[in-house]
């Protein structure tokens, strides 16, 4: 009886230290999206989304008693959207998608081939998660990992020139990659105002470039929160979804309470 008790007495402590580890990082998640809602409040608003704005601003770990806190936001539109690439017909996503597997030197492969549920109107769902490309035999583990800072799956949005890394502007035709990396560190410090301005840009004279599909804001981000208390660690996820100055919303979370122990947690 002993025994059981103190295995009971274990397993209440270590459920206190996950609910604990749980709170803080929302509490980091709830300090994230304060810093979009100052960005979207400012004058301008994110019309024009760029890596001078608060949110883009490396942040200090916050010290806690007997820890810390370290939160880091990304523009999920400076990476390709796999949903755009779904489509047959739409050959400019689709061709970009496989630039950029080819600048990155993965293996090619074809999301339009995935099987996909259907809504109540025979219509086929978008992906919700990069990770559903492991239906494909093209794509394992490692592929996955080296696509995660490249691409995500979110609603229908486009690619911001003024946060794209310059793998995922050499994705875009007409864009060689020594142009793009020049373009990625010689960007204006608050942005491009309108994608017919980073059009205009002398190193792109010339050049056979599609405007569709380019953007100069965006509404999609994602929030990475780890938390560390008394050794113990939690790392939490979160996708956001700027929908106006009043509100951002939580569209998923990713909880990881552990390098092997994932799971999708999704409001």
């Amino acid at each position: 009886m002993l025994a059981r008790q103190r295995l009971s007495l274990a397993s209440s402590s270590h459920l206190v230290q996950h609910q604990q580890l749980w709170q803080l990082a929302l509490s980091g998640e709830s300090w994230a999206r304060s810093q979009l809602q100052e960005d979207a409040r400012s004058e301008g608003g994110l019309l024009v989304t760029h890596l001078g704005q608060h949110w883009a601003r490396p942040a200090p770990a916050f010290p806690i008693e007997g820890g810390r806190i370290a939160i880091q936001i990304v523009d999920l539109g400076a990476r390709l959207n796999l949903n755009s690439a779904l489509v047959q017909d739409d050959v400019i996503p689709r061709a970009r998608y496989q630039r950029l597997l080819a600048l990155a030197q993965i293996k090619p492969h074809d999301p339009a081939a995935l099987s996909r549920p259907l809504d109540r109107l025979g219509r086929p769902l978008p992906l919700s998660d990069i990770s559903e490309l492991r239906q494909l035999p093209e794509v394992d583990r490692d592929t996955l990992q080296r696509l995660s800072p490249l691409v995500a799956a979110y609603e229908q949005a486009h690619i911001n020139l003024n946060t794209a890394s310059a793998l995922v502007l050499a994705s875009i035709e007409g864009i060689d990659l020594p142009t793009a990396q020049t373009l990625a560190q010689s960007r204006p410090s608050k942005g491009y105002p309108t994608v017919a301005a980073f059009l205009a840009n002398p190193m792109l004279q010339g050049r056979d470039i599609t405007p569709r599909g380019l953007s100069v804001n965006s509404r999609q981000f994602r929030a990475t929160i780890d938390v560390e208390l008394h050794g113990r660690r939690l790392r939490l996820v979160s996708d956001l979804r700027v929908m106006n100055a009043e509100q951002v919303r939580v569209q998923q979370r990713t909880l990881l309470p552990g390098p092997s122990n994932a799971h999708l947690l999704t409001e």
